[in-house]
């Protein structure tokens, strides 16, 4: 290696020695920019002495006795301006003076809402006990948690929130499952996708002063319907099943005049749904009737109350139809847990549902909610259309994957 000068050595030890310094903090503010070496000295001198820790052996800095020339004191003088105004002096890395940013971040975007899926629902009815699950699920969010908006709308005519669905006007509706085979077995493109209550709530309902006691006492009587699954369905097959037709007995569509119809004497009887509150709520009029299950009059156990989509429609509307399910289910389930406050929230939403025949009802009504609204009895379904086509209500056999689906 070759050997420095002595020049060299004297202006390395000398800056250095500057760098020390301006790092130690503890000289005048006037050694920031020396004018010249001997002025450099002199402040050097007067400055206050160093703890005994800090203080600097100098005497050696001037190597051969010869002060600094002028490009050595323009060295220092470059070393000190370089650092000059830093908080804690030179180190290693430190840059010469802050970078101000060249950009500023602008505002991040808004975060988009998830989209939102509407859904229609027709009831069958008016709002009901049997609308529990519907009403639940709408009122503790369990639609809106899942990206649904479900809109339920009541129908003008009980007959035809199926059709409305089949005409794609309406893209869910509530039903039976008579209806139900009924409308497949006439070419209309729907599909069940979910059971609201596993067990029938039709009843033939007579009067007692009627003199009616089986079917066979339905000759020459006026019986209403409300729907055209009750004469078609209902009617037709008990007087089937015992020998009988329609001719028999005088048929009455009073739509959703039952109570009046009741009261009034327009009918002997009636036959379809609303068979666990409509008793008490004619005897509350003073109006004493007898109620007749249909299960108990030949006809197959059946889903009381289903949901149907329109076939043509359903893949694209599966994951929505899954969430629907799903929260149908969760809902069912806080109902069986949590009785009084789901009559509660029923109750405040429709306040017309505030009945004693309701209240009545309600324990009874609960009992038949299906726990698992997507699950669908194969076995089930196909006794109920074998026993339709035999009685000739049905004019084919439906495969039951063409009657209904699990959306799960």
């Amino acid at each position: 290696m070759p050997k420095s000068s002595p020049r060299q050595h004297r202006l390395i030890r000398l800056a250095g020695l500057s760098l020390l310094l301006a790092s130690l903090g503890a000289l005048s503010p006037a050694l920031a920019e020396p004018e010249a070496p001997a002025e450099a000295a002199a402040q050097q001198q007067t400055a206050p002495p160093l703890a005994q820790e800090q203080q600097v052996e100098t005497s050696s800095e001037q190597v051969d006795g010869t002060p600094p020339t002028s490009a050595e004191a323009t060295v220092v003088r470059d070393i000190l301006e370089r650092y000059r105004g830093l908080p804690g002096g030179p180190g290693i890395d430190t840059p010469a003076m802050p970078v101000a940013p060249s950009a500023t971040a602008a505002p991040a975007d808004p975060i988009a809402p998830p989209p939102v899926t509407e859904l229609t629902l027709v009831l069958e009815w008016s709002p009901g006990p049997q609308h529990a699950a519907l009403l639940v699920a709408q009122e503790r969010g369990l639609f809106s948690r899942r990206g649904l908006n479900v809109v339920l709308q009541t129908p003008a005519d009980p007959d035809v929130p199926a059709k409305l669905v089949a005409a794609s006007q309406a893209d869910l509706a509530l039903t039976d499952q008579l209806t139900l085979h009924r409308l497949v077995d006439q070419g209309r493109p729907i599909i069940r996708v979910a059971t609201l209550s596993e067990l029938p709530l039709s009843a033939l309902l007579v009067r007692e002063d009627a003199d009616i006691d089986s079917v066979l006492g339905l000759i020459d009587h006026r019986i209403g319907y409300a729907q055209r699954s009750g004469q078609d369905v209902l009617l037709r097959a008990i007087l089937q099943h015992e020998g009988l037709n329609l001719s028999h007995v005088e048929a009455k569509d009073v739509h959703f005049s039952v109570i009046r119809a009741m009261n009034e004497g327009w009918i002997d009887a009636f036959i379809g749904g609303a068979a666990l509150s409509l008793p008490r709520e004619l005897a509350d009029l003073g109006i004493a009737t007898r109620a007749m299950p249909t299960e108990t009059l030949g006809i197959p156990v059946h889903d009381g109350l289903v949901v149907v989509a329109n076939q043509d429609h359903f893949q694209a509307q599966k994951d929505a139809i899954r969430a629907f399910v799903d929260a149908l289910e969760q809902a069912t389930r806080w109902i069986i847990d949590h009785p009084a406050a789901s009559w509660e929230i029923m109750t405040r939403l429709e306040p017309t549902m505030d009945s004693p025949a309701n209240a009545e009802a309600w324990p009874d009504i609960r009992r038949r909610l299906s726990l698992r609204p997507g699950a669908m009895d194969h076995g089930r379904y196909r006794r109920l259309e074998r026993y339709l086509h035999d009685q000739k209500i049905v004019e084919r056999l439906t495969p039951i994957s063409r009657l209904g689906k699990d959306p799960g």
